[in-house]
Formats: structure tokens, C-alpha cells, sequence
């Protein structure tokens, strides 16, 4: 199983990541904040409606000329006029009418009223109503495959292809005018006399002009009317004929009886009136509506591209600022809060832009009597808008308070989108300046704190020798945090391990010393016992007195030994020295000491030389071969090589024995005072472990490496010192 390692960094730096927690519960936070301006902006809008209607309320005459009494209305038999955004040109085109010219009404033949239903020519027409500058504008595109004109000075009026509409005047009167044409061109239209149906004694209009367009498909009407001549009820009537002899008639297609007035239909033509008090609410910010009881739009004013609500959208370039963090923000930051955040998307599509009739459930709502609000998405779902509806009301003595119509107002989610992402942008960059500022604060004290323990760390270590002995000082903090508090205790501990380690070092010289006197009282008095006649008993104990006496004094003089060598170390003179020349004499020596066992030397290089004491070189000598001779096998010799390693200027002296193993646990622990393993066979000698010891302290005032282990064949134990020789 891997463990991991965690530092105190890590982990530190793992629990303050906490901090980036912080953006996420400032984006809950203004979420929040954005719910609460979303039932603000449904309240504020709730009450532009309320005001709007209470200024509409009780004025039925506002109502009484768009049909808002009527039951029910129809399309198609109950006319629209759109309010057109540019002058209109009269030529018979429908191309500068703009988008109003996709909100045609379409009179097919199969539902109008026909005189002759055997006719083969199938004429139908396209009808468009909009409103400019005081006039009425009107466009019809008719197909027809026969198209019949007026002949030339023939004063007959109904022969012949030709349009007749019936509209109210302001007073209420049926008022009925005819356009026929003997080509195309300008022409104004004729007015039939009060109260008769004959095409004779007709009036011309002048105010009544228009043009008539020949087309592929049959022929184009395009004319105007002043709004001053026209009240509440409009309907159109088209007669063609496909005979030019006779001019019979044999199609008839109307939007209505425009014979009788009660059954022609109604036009409903937006309220100027209406419209004002709508403008005067401009500064809301909100696209308004005022809809009948049959939800048709009588009135209208402002754009919902613009109604962002009491919240106006505010953008930085219009006080652009030039400061090196603006720089920033807007070249690094601006467009990851783009990629983000959801920004106000001015491009949506607004399905409601030309509508004529608003068939939602909320105004449903709002001409039972009810104010309501709703929130809605967009036709491509790029925008919330919010729709508020508050009704308008009209006394009536018979039937009581009624609804007559109702306010609808419109706005965007922008304002509050916009206040949203700057918040949420203020909120980020002070939270993204915080974390920052507290990350870099916080990793600076926390790479103070690892490296004064780190410090203190390997003070701790370098205090201590690879044998365990102390050495040097341990310097404590002045710091007054639990970092300086342990560096003191911790020299406290030193300086008392120190006293402890010192009475250790001092305990062998001590007792060699102290035990000298009694041991020499017990020897002579064991002697001079010895003297004495005695039986075969008593010489026994004598004799193994005498032989715990001789092991004792053994074991104090290797206890001076130790100490003296010690003592000796810290006043030893180094000089130059051939190491070969010096292991050639002592191997020669150890040939007439132990002369039952047999040396293999092996020189690669006589010349090195080495900084050395050459007394203290010998008794290391002297200690390692007498280790490796009590270990060899009978009749194996041991080898001695002396090579040079050329990577770092030393030399390595290995000295090979055959015989036991050494265990591969803690072999170093050999190099320790009063440790000794042994064969069973040899308990019975005194034996303190103080050899490699000693060689051990020898090599360290020398600057070499010591170090043991089983060869590589593994068949016997191999001591390797490595000395720093010296620059040629």
C-alpha cells in the first residue's frame, strides 16, 4: 500500500483551498439578491400598470369607438390597422410597408361571397391596413386572371373590375365610396349619395387617392384615406368580372355587409389619445400595451429591447477608465466572467413586435378582474421577460363595474441581469483580491513556519553523529511561538543529554580508575592465599579467583585503552604518510604475531599518501586484523587490498576474512561502544565490543569512512576504509 505523504504544507495549503468556497456562497448570495429584484421588478411593473389604468379608468368614450362593446370580434369581418414607422410611397407596392406586410389578411375565394359560382376564374386578394401621419393606408393584391378596367368615357362604374369599401364617419353615419380605374395610374375615389345603393350621381373625393398597378397575377390597389372621415366601422368589397362585353359580375368577395351598419365590421384604429397617456410613461422603462376586452391592442408605446425596467443598463465604455488594473480586468478577467455568467443578449427575437391581439392567459386573467404577472422566455429562449396586466374598468348603471380592457406592460430580466453580473463581478474581483492577498500572506508564513522547522529539523540531526554522540551546540529561537518555545526545549534536552552523554563518555575512565585498587587489594591477597597450604578444594576457588581477577583487570585496561586513545585523539599530530609502505611494515609484524594465520596483500598503488597520524593508523590496524583473525576459518588466508578511486581522490582498504556471516541487520551497531556478537564458543572471553569502537573513533579524527559487511560471494566478512588522500 503507497502512503502518501502529506507535508504540513500540504495540508495547510489543502484547508485554506477552503477560501475558494467563498465565490461560490457570494454567487448563491446574489442569486438570492436576484430573486428579491425579481418580485421588486414584478411589484414595480404591477404598479406602472395600475397607474396607467387609473388613468384609464371610468372613460368609455376611449373604448366606444374601437368596438370594445361589441360580443365578439372576428378576424377577417373585424379590421386592424397597424401603425406603420415610415411614410408610405403610393406605387402600388407593398415593399417599404416593412415587416407590417407579413400580417396580411387573406380573402380566398372559397369564403367569399360569390354572384356566379361557376366561374372558372378563381379570384382571391390580400388586404393591409396600416396608419400614417393622419391617414388611413390600405393595400390590396389581387389575383384575378381576367382583369377587366373601365372603358374610356363609359360612365358606368360597375361594368367592370372595381372596389368598394363602407366605413362610419366620426358622427356615425354609414358612408359607402367606390375606386374604379380605366388604367393604371392615379386615382381618387368616388362617394356614393346617403341612403342610396346606385353606382350614380357619385362625388369625387379628392382626398381619397390612390394607384392602380397592373401585376402578373392579376393587379395591385394602393390608396390612402384621412382619418378624419373615418370612425369605428370599416369593411371592403371586391367585384370581377370576366366579361368585358357585359361586364356581369361573377365574383364578390367581402370582409362584410357593407350594406347594413350594424353588420359591417369594426376597425379598430390605435388610440392617439391613448397613446399619449402612454408616452407619458416612457420613463419607466417598459414596452406598454391597451387591449380591448377582446384582447385586440388599441394602443401601444416603447420597445422591449429597451424596457429593462427601473434598472438601465450601464456599460463601462461610456466612462472608460485607463488604469492598469481596468486593463487587466477587461483584457483577462472581463472575458471569463463573459464565458460564465449569462450576459444581456439584446439580438432576441420579439414575436410580439407587430401583434395585433395579445391571446395570453394573462391578459385572460387580467379581464376577469384580476391583476397578474407572469414571467416568459423568449421565442429563442435568449431573454426572460416579465408581463404584468392590471384591468380597466367602467361603470355602468344597468350592469355595474366591468372590465373594458386591461394595461399590459412588458420588460426584460436585462436591468437585473446587468445589476447581477456587476455585482457578482465586484463581489469576485474584491473575493479573487482577498484569496490572493491571504494565499500569498498565508503561503509566506506558512514557508516560515515549514522552514524553522525544517531548521530545526536538521539542527536536531546534525547534533547527533552517526554513532549517537552529541556534538556542537543547538542554537535555540528567540521566537516566542510554540515554534521557539520547543526549539528551547529541545536545547534544554540537548544540554542535559549532553551532561548525560559526558558522564557516560567519563563512567570507563572512572571506573578503570576507581576499581584499580581494590582489584590490585583482591590479586595480592589472592596471591599471597595462594602461598598458603591449602586442599585440593580450596586451590579450585582460588584459581578461578584468580581468573575473574585477571578478566577484570583485562576489562579495565581495555576501558583505559579506550579512554586514553580518546584523550589521545584531540591532541594527535598529522603528518604525510605512504599508507602502502605503512600496511607492508604492519602486515610484516602480523606475520610474527600470528604466525598461524597466513596474509594475502595487494598493492595497486604505493604512492598514496594520506594526512594521518601514523600511531593512531597502526592501533586501527591493529584492531581490525585481530577482529578478522578470530573470525577466519583455520588455514584461509586474509586478504588486504589497497586500490586507489580515481572519481573522488581516496583510497579504499579492504581487509577479507572467510568465515561466519554477519547478520543483515544493524551492522553498523558493531562500530558502538560495549556491543559484541560473538559465537557461543567464545562467551567465555572478555570481550567489550571496544575494538571496532576504537577503530571506529580513529577513522572519524581521520576524516575516513568505516564500514562492514559480508563479501560479495558471501563467504565471510569484508571492513572497508576509505581515506581522502592527499593533492599530488
Amino acid at each position: 500500500m503507497i502512503k502518501i505523504k502529506w507535508g504540513l504544507r500540504s495540508k495547510v495549503l489543502t484547508l485554506s483551498s477552503l477560501l475558494l468556497l467563498l465565490p461560490w456562497f457570494a454567487y448563491q448570495f446574489v442569486n438570492e439578491m436576484e430573486n428579491f429584484l425579481r418580485l421588486g421588478q414584478q411589484q414595480t411593473l404591477l404598479g406602472t400598470t395600475s397607474a396607467i389604468a387609473t388613468a384609464l379608468h371610468e372613460r368609455p368614450t376611449l373604448f366606444n369607438e374601437h368596438a370594445s362593446f361589441l360580443p365578439d370580434v372576428k378576424k377577417g369581418h373585424d379590421l386592424y390597422v397597424y401603425d406603420l414607422t415610415n411614410p408610405i410611397e403610393l406605387n402600388g407596392d407593398n415593399n417599404d410597408w416593412g415587416e407590417i406586410k407579413n400580417f396580411k389578411n387573406s380573402y380566398p375565394e372559397n369564403t367569399a361571397q360569390a354572384a356566379n359560382s361557376s366561374t372558372t376564374n378563381q379570384v382571391h386578394f390580400n388586404q393591409l391596413l396600416g396608419k400614417y401621419s393622419g391617414y388611413l393606408y390600405a393595400h390590396f393584391e389581387v389575383f384575378d386572371q381576367h382583369p377587366v378596367k373601365r372603358p374610356i368615357n363609359n360612365r358606368k362604374v360597375t361594368l367592370n373590375d372595381h372596389l368598394i369599401f363602407a366605413m362610419t364617419d366620426p358622427q356615425g353615419h354609414l358612408q359607402r365610396y367606390i375606386i374604379s380605374v380605366t388604367e393604371d395610374g392615379w386615382f381618387n375615389a368616388y362617394q356614393y349619395p346617403k341612403n342610396s345603393l346606385k353606382a350614380e350621381k357619385l362625388t369625387r373625393i379628392k382626398t381619397i387617392q390612390g394607384i392602380w398597378k397592373t401585376t402578373d397575377q392579376g393587379y395591385n390597389i394602393e390608396f390612402r384615406v384621412p382619418l378624419t372621415l373615418l370612425g369605428d366601422r370599416l369593411g371592403f368589397q371586391l367585384n370581377t368580372t370576366s366579361d368585358r362585353e357585359t361586364g356581369k359580375i361573377d365574383n364578390v368577395i367581402s370582409t362584410s355587409n357593407l350594406l347594413d351598419i350594424d353588420k359591417l365590421g369594426s376597425v379598430l384604429v390605435p388610440s392617439p389619445e391613448i397613446e399619449k397617456i402612454l408616452q407619458a410613461m416612457t420613463h419607466t422603462r417598459s414596452r406598454l400595451w391597451v387591449v380591448d376586452r377582446h384582447q385586440r391592442v388599441i394602443a401601444k408605446s416603447g420597445d422591449i429591447h429597451q424596457a429593462t425596467g427601473a434598472w438601465p443598463i450601464e456599460t463601462s465604455e461610456e466612462n472608460p477608465s485607463s488604469s492598469f488594473w481596468s486593463s487587466i480586468e477587461d483584457t483577462l478577467i472581463s472575458p471569463v466572467y463573459n464565458f460564465i455568467l449569462d450576459t444581456p443578449d439584446n439580438s432576441f427575437n420579439d414575436a410580439n413586435k407587430n401583434i395585433t391581439q395579445l391571446n395570453y392567459a394573462l391578459v385572460d386573467q387580467a379581464l376577469t378582474g384580476k391583476s397578474v404577472t407572469q414571467w416568459r422566455l423568449s421565442d429563442d429562449k435568449k431573454v426572460s421577460i416579465l408581463s404584468a396586466a392590471h384591468p380597466i374598468f367602467i361603470s355602468d348603471p344597468e350592469t355595474g363595474e366591468q372590465v373594458m380592457g386591461a394595461v399590459v406592460a412588458e420588460e426584460t430580466n436585462h436591468g437585473i441581469l446587468t445589476l447581477r453580473n456587476q455585482a457578482l463581478q465586484s463581489l469576485f474581483n474584491v473575493l479573487l483580491g482577498v484569496i490572493l492577498i491571504a494565499g500569498i500572506l498565508l503561503f509566506i508564513f506558512l514557508s516560515s513556519m515549514v522552514n524553522r522547522i525544517r531548521k530545526l529539523r536538521d539542527q536536531s540531526e546534525r547534533i547527533i553523529d552517526e554513532n549517537g554522540r552529541l556534538h556542537g551546540n543547538f542554537k535555540a529561537s528567540d521566537n516566542t511561538d510554540e515554534i521557539g518555545d520547543l526549539s528551547r526545549g529541545m536545547e534544554n534536552m540537548v544540554k542535559r543529554l549532553g551532561q548525560y552523554h559526558h558522564y557516560i563518555e567519563q563512567l570507563s575512565s572512572r571506573l578503570s580508575h576507581e576499581l584499580r585498587t581494590p582489584v590490585a587489594v583482591v590479586r595480592s591477597s589472592l596471591e599471597n592465599l595462594a602461598l598458603l597450604p591449602a586442599s585440593t578444594e580450596q586451590e579450585k576457588y582460588i584459581q578461578r579467583s584468580q581468573q575473574g581477577i585477571q578478566r577484570l583487570n583485562k576489562i579495565l585496561t581495555n576501558m583505559s585503552d579506550a579512554s586514553r586513545i580518546e584523550q589521545s585523539l584531540q591532541q594527535g599530530d598529522k603528518q604525510p604518510i605512504h599508507l602502502g609502505e605503512l600496511l607492508n611494515r604492519c602486515l610484516q609484524g602480523y606475520e610474527m604475531i600470528y604466525p598461524q594465520s597466513s596474509f594475502n596483500l595487494q598493492l595497486a598503488d604505493k604512492t598514496m599518501k594520506v594526512n594521518a597520524d601514523p600511531d593512531f593508523l597502526v592501533q586501527l590496524l591493529d584492531k581490525i586484523m585481530h577482529n578478522a583473525i578470530e573470525f577466519s576459518l583455520h588455514e584461509t588466508p586474509i586478504t588486504v587490498t589497497l586500490r586507489k578511486n580515481g572519481k573522488d581522490n581516496s583510497a579504499i582498504l579492504s581487509i577479507e576474512n572467510k568465515g561466519p556471516l554477519l547478520s543483515n541487520n544493524n551492522n553498523q551497531d558493531l562500530f558502538q561502544s560495549m556491543v559484541s556478537i560473538r559465537p557461543t564458543s567464545q562467551q567465555h572471553d572478555t570481550h567489550l565490543g571496544l575494538g571496532l569502537y576504537i577503530a571506529k573513533m580513529i577513522c572519524d579524527y581521520h576524516q575516513a569512512q568505516l564500514s562492514i559487511a559480508n563479501n560479495r560471494d558471501l563467504t565471510g566478512v569484508e571492513v572497508t576504509i576509505t581515506f581522502p588522500l592527499l593533492s599530488a
